[in-house]
């Protein structure tokens, strides 16, 4: 009798079946793992994502809108609070000459905000510090006949009431406008100089800007222009236009400035513009500003020894230039005495005929100071802008 020898292929076969049935269960086992950690991660993030008031089955959807009526009462004020809130609407500050409510020529007083010098810029007025809204507020404070124009140099915006600017604008006399440098040129004897843009390739441009738009200010509406770091310590509105003041006995400051808008006033504004655009120096810091007041005034006073201008204005056909103790008695070099309680004594004494005080903003660098600091610039502060101070907090900026 004779065996029939097995086959070697059945084996293989075997293996063969068992190794495929291996794989599909792992693969099988591995699609399950998957799928899940998948459901897992979309149950986490629904659940992540759902308000308190409806993680829960037996909480009625209805509750969301009951507590959303609680939160509106007053009781809830505090859960309020902390509610993330809309961003307002920025409000844009309007041009002033496209503004229905323009400075009246001659009885307004001018500051000007000029560090942003470029068209495409945009300023924000939450930049403005305390020490910039002061002088501001003791303009408004000390002279209530006359209108504050606040001017910025290019397209300004106010996101939100902010406590200083709220201070500035409880006086109804305070206003805030834009200008555009090329249109608030325009029509005056340097509109078509301004056109060719050599200003702009001035070293000092912040400054060569502001020593120009104070000119253009004035020769368009009349007026006392004031930088934002000149402080009043008694009111102007006894003091007839057209004035400037000595800053040393051979210099004649421009951070004071008054012109009538007619007249004499007017005739002295295309002069001051005149020469800006006939001397302009793009590489020297004071050059076109208060020099170019001394070569105007040596003309018109036919005299080039500022001592001899001032206080004199038969002299300078009616112009006044005041002496240094009206508005420069401390000088750049010593304005440490503004701001150190130990000075404050003869910083007081010193300037108790002042009617101003400058106190160089572009070279001081001491703030913030504290509400109840005793030096100078503080005690000032209180009394002549006592709205910012409220505003400041602890630390005056």
């Amino acid at each position: 009798m004779s065996v029939r020898p097995k086959s070697r292929l059945l084996p293989n076969l075997c293996y063969k079946r068992r190794l495929l049935l291996v794989v599909l269960v792992a693969a099988a086992l591995i699609f399950s793992i998957i799928s899940s950690t998948s459901s897992w991660r979309k149950v986490r993030t629904e659940i992540k994502d759902t308000p308190a008031s409806t993680k829960h089955n037996h909480e009625k959807p209805i509750e969301k809108t009951e507590r959303e009526k609680l939160d509106s009462t007053p009781e809830h004020a505090e859960v309020l609070k902390i509610e993330p809130q809309e961003e307002p609407v920025p409000t844009i500050i309007e041009d002033i000459l496209l503004s229905s409510s323009k400075p009246p020529p001659g009885r307004t007083i001018f500051f000007i905000e000029s560090s942003c010098h470029r068209s495409y810029t945009q300023y924000k007025m939450s930049r403005i510090k305390a020490h910039q809204a002061c002088p501001i507020e003791s303009a408004a404070l000390h002279n209530p006949n006359f209108q504050v124009f606040v001017l910025f140099a290019c397209p300004t915006h106010l996101n939100k009431s902010l406590p200083i600017i709220d201070a500035l604008l409880s006086y109804k006399s305070v206003h805030f406008r834009s200008l555009n440098l090329e249109h608030y040129a325009q029509d005056t004897p340097i509109g078509d100089w301004v056109k060719k843009g050599d200003l702009f390739t001035s070293s000092y441009l912040m400054y060569h800007l502001s020593d120009l738009l104070r000119l253009i200010t004035l020769y368009r509406f009349g007026g006392v222009y004031l930088d934002m770091d000149v402080l009043q310590l008694r009111s102007l509105e006894d003091e007839p236009l057209n004035f400037a003041g000595a800053e040393r006995s051979d210099s004649i400051g421009n951070s004071v400035i008054s012109l009538e808008p007619n007249g004499f006033g007017h005739q002295l504004g295309e002069l001051f513009l005149q020469d800006f655009q006939k001397n302009y120096e793009s590489d020297a810091w004071a050059h076109n500003g208060p020099m170019g007041l001394v070569r105007v005034l040596s003309e018109v006073c036919g005299t080039k020894n500022v001592s001899l201008m001032v206080n004199n204005r038969d002299c300078c056909h009616g112009f006044r230039v005041f002496d240094i103790k009206a508005f420069y008695e401390v000088r750049f070099d010593e304005c440490k005495m503004f701001f150190e309680p130990e000075n404050a004594t003869e910083t007081l004494a010193r300037t108790k005929d002042s009617r101003m005080v400058h106190t160089w903003n572009h070279i001081v660098r001491r703030w913030p100071l504290k509400i109840d600091s005793k030096s100078a610039y503080m005690q000032w502060a209180v009394q002549h802008c006592p709205r910012v101070v409220a505003a400041t907090g602890e630390l005056f900026y």
